[in-house]
């Protein structure tokens, strides 16, 4: 199931910012597979607080077997996501959403 979350949701963001068409639904096992061996998926990634975005290159499943995602390798439109979520997060990119704020220590 997918959770709920920031970098989840700032993920979908960015996507929709440089234009990746992003959608987000439920996929068996089974079809995620034949989508990997078909080519019709070519990407896969995790994400979260502390990875941001993590491809995924291989699978390994009991009941499907064990497949392998674009060559076992990051695919462009997950490290273009990465790079793009970092360089808001690094204040090298505008962050148009305002979702960094400063933090000032009293003195």
């Amino acid at each position: 199931a997918l959770l709920p979350g920031v970098t989840r949701s700032s993920l979908l963001t960015v996507a929709r910012d440089l234009g990746i068409g992003a959608e987000e639904g439920r996929i068996s096992v089974d079809e995620w597979r034949e989508g990997c061996v078909s080519g019709e998926i070519t990407e896969t990634f995790a994400c979260g607080t502390a990875a941001v975005i993590t491809p995924v290159g291989e699978v390994k499943s009991r009941l499907s077997g064990a497949w392998e995602i674009g060559r076992g390798e990051s695919g462009p439109v997950t490290m273009k996501l990465r790079q793009a979520l970092l360089d808001i997060q690094t204040g090298q990119a505008p962050d148009s959403h305002n979702w960094m704020h400063r933090l000032v220590t009293p003195s």
